[in-house]
């Protein structure tokens, strides 16, 4: 295998070895305008960036719609268990309620995690799909898998085939988890990465929101179609985004991974306002240096290069920077209604409360764009971190006296400061760091571990909170915001001493600080010699050439 992979790479690099010879870039001039490109991402400031790039800007947020479904389908599956319809179609009698159905604890389980293990595949195969055929196709292959399963939840029969489906529908919102984000980092300049990145968060929260609504509208519906409805509601967003996906541009940086520059030439034309045909070459230049460094300094381009060198530190970032999303909120954030019951509040009043953190999410993470263009993406992890502990302290102690509605309402506030601080901190910095830290070679392969990380952890969280929360069982209650907060203390000291900064920096220039092995809190004051350090490492691969 690692064999077929090297030989893979090698063909590639001498396409674009080829290719740059065709354009007239090559050697130290190509150096010379990498250079130029890199002083000129540096210079770029947020408004020339919207200005030059609104292509790109537009594009990466049309792929990352596909978050809106998922979002969707997380905020659907667990308050359509409530439905009267729903329980009738895929639960069992209750003996002591006649005339009343629920569906059973086990398949409740089932169906919560039916969706995160089809993830898990889903975002194998998109790492292989992505670098084999491009983000382009397999965004549209996806879709029209979806599109089917969809199908098979709309037509399901019994709760058997409703898992089957969740299960399928998992799978490609796996490939979609890994796919937008990556794409995003790619078509746009380093001042808006963070932004596009954002983006996909709010992307998930939109979807959120839509699903509240819809389920809204039916909640007097005791028909067939008040479960129906909600699952046709998905086809609605393969109708919006299968045309745009199919007129969008391919990734340059794909591109330039296949050796195809005339491809990606064009491909830049159309991600930027700017025709300029220097700046264009130099932007290629960067990404064909870029391409040829990391190839200088990786074998291969496989999951165990993830592994080796200074691969493994990034992709221990972007690994634990996502699991931590489940950490800082651990036994608390996935069973948020079921913790407002446990701390006294009425089960009509958690379930609005549970609502209206639909309407915080949309808020907070808008909030959160200028967050993070201010600060970097270390303070404001380590800092929400932090934030989030001091929540959980709180609500640990208020579980602690006998629960009364008032204790409850006040355990709800803090939550909500802890959820207000997640959606503006952690929430979308996690996305931004796995979009950034890892080469642009072992991005998709980087940005699969990462997410199966939080899948796995999530998993496990998804089975071990309930036997916490539950008064029948371990019976901690509010009291399990102690181990969330416990957590997050880890989640800040591991930042301190592993996160580096990578604002404001380009992927080269990535690549060079993590071949240094810097300490993490030095990467933001480090100062680039070029000359000496970029060119010397080029020289050196093509030397060896």
């Amino acid at each position: 295998m690692a064999e077929k992979e090297t030989s893979t790479g090698t063909a590639a690099q001498n396409d674009n070895v080829e290719a740059v010879r065709d354009i007239g870039l090559g050697g130290w001039v190509r150096t010379a305008s990498a250079r130029q490109a890199t002083e000129a991402e540096h210079s770029l400031t947020i408004i020339q960036g919207i200005k030059m790039y609104p292509q790109a800007c537009f594009w990466a947020c049309v792929v990352s719609l596909v978050y809106i479904m998922d979002g969707y389908d997380t905020a659907l599956m667990g308050s359509l268990f409530a439905f009267p319809n729903f329980q009738e179609r895929f639960g069992v009698p209750q003996v002591h309620k006649p005339g009343s159905f629920q569906v059973q604890a086990k398949w409740q389980t089932a169906l919560g995690l039916a969706s995160p293990l089809g993830n898990i595949v889903g975002i194998i195969v998109n790492s292989y799909m992505t670098e084999r055929i491009g983000h382009k196709r397999s965004v549209l292959i996806t879709q029209f898998f979806l599109t089917g399963f969809i199908f098979i939840s709309f037509f399901a029969p019994s709760v058997e085939v409703l898992f089957v489906a969740q299960l399928l529908c998992g799978f490609a919102w796996g490939v979609f988890y890994t796919l937008a984000p990556a794409y995003a980092s790619e078509v746009t300049p380093v001042v808006l990465r963070a932004y596009l990145e954002t983006f996909v968060v709010l992307c998930s929260g939109i979807g959120q929101l839509i699903s509240y609504g819809v389920l809204d509208g039916l909640l007097g519906n005791t028909t067939i179609w008040a479960w129906r409805i909600p699952f046709g509601v998905q086809w609605v967003w393969t109708i919006i985004i299968v045309p745009l996906v199919a007129l969008a541009p391919e990734s340059p940086w794909w591109l330039v991974r296949k050796g195809r520059l005339e491809d990606a030439v064009k491909s830049m034309k159309r991600l930027s306002s700017n025709q300029d045909e220097t700046q264009i070459r130099n932007a290629l230049a960067l990404m064909v240096e870029t391409t040829e460094l990391e190839r200088s300094m990786t074998e291969g381009a496989s999951y165990i290069d993830c592994f080796r060198g200074d691969n493994l530190w990034r992709t221990e970032i972007g690994c634990f920077v996502w699991l931590s999303q489940v950490l800082v909120g651990f036994g608390i954030t996935s069973y948020a209604t079921y913790f407002f019951e446990q701390a006294g509040l009425a089960p009509a009043n958690a379930y609005k409360l549970t609502v209206g953190q639909g309407g915080l999410h949309f808020v907070a993470v808008a909030l959160s764009v200028f967050i993070t263009a201010r600060y970097g993406r270390r303070s404001i992890y380590m800092v929400g971190c932090l934030i989030m502990s001091c929540s959980m302290f709180v609500i640990g102690f208020m579980a602690i006296p006998t629960q009364t509605q008032g204790i409850g309402y006040g355990s709800a506030a803090m939550y909500y400061v802890w959820y207000a601080t997640y959606e503006a901190t952690i929430g979308p910095i996690a996305y931004i760091v796995v979009g950034e830290v890892s080469s642009t070679r072992l991005r998709s392969n980087s940005i699969a571990l990462g997410r199966n990380a939080y899948n796995v952890v999530n998993i496990a969280a998804t089975c071990v909170v309930p036997h916490l929360l539950n008064p029948n069982a371990s019976d901690w209650r509010g009291k399990a915001a102690f181990l969330a907060a416990g957590f997050g203390i880890c989640c800040a000291v591991w930042g301190w001493f592993r996160l580096p900064e990578l604002k404001d920096r380009t992927y080269e220039e990535l690549d060079i600080l993590f071949s240094k092995r810097l300490r993490a809190r030095d990467f933001a004051k480090y100062e680039f010699n070029r000359e000496v350090e970029i060119e010397a490492k080029l020289a050196d691969f093509e030397h060896h050439e």
